[in-house]
């Protein structure tokens, strides 16, 4: 929960969506960035200091806010929930692509496309992930549905009639 609030503040403050992602990489691409921010052993300057040096001067602020809440930790979490809900408010869907092979830039326009109309929204912001025990095809998860194109579910779906019959 706490995680939302803050999104929502970031929201609030309109940061954008890039400034954000690129916050968020920042802290995947060096996990000790965010084991310092979080450290109780560090100092709140130090910290401070850090965040100046390496962080969009956009989100400076609000990283402040949260070591000096110790909710550094949670900042990944946050962008994450912020990204969420910059697209619920704008009429973006999120979208996850399971896949053995990953689909290429005319699949994935194609797919964007079909979603936009399904859905009705304007744009679809789609996650890939790899999955290799789909044997083949693709699945795509939207909120609370799936649409399943995958070899796997092709042969469950065979084996529950089989076994209905």
């Amino acid at each position: 929960m706490t995680e939302t609030n803050y999104a929502k503040v970031l929201y609030e403050l309109n940061i954008a969506p890039e400034v954000t992602a690129s916050a968020n990489a920042i802290l995947k691409a060096a996990p000790e960035v965010s084991e310092v921010l979080s450290s109780p052993v560090v100092s709140l300057k130090e910290k401070e200091n850090v965040i100046d040096k390496i962080f969009p001067k956009e989100i400076c602020n609000f990283m402040k806010v949260l070591c000096r809440y110790h909710k550094a930790s949670l900042a990944q979490e946050i962008f994450k929930e912020y990204q969420e809900y910059y697209n619920k408010r704008h009429n973006i869907l999120n979208a996850e692509l399971f896949y053995v092979a990953a689909p290429k830039k005319e699949q994935l326009d194609g797919m964007k496309n079909f979603l936009c109309k399904k859905y009705h929204t304007k744009d679809v912001q789609i996650k890939q992930i790899e999955d290799k025990s789909l044997i083949g095809g693709f699945c795509i998860r939207v909120e609370d549905e799936e649409i399943d194109y995958s070899l796997k579910g092709k042969i469950n779906a065979l084996q529950q009639k089989l076994t209905w019959r």
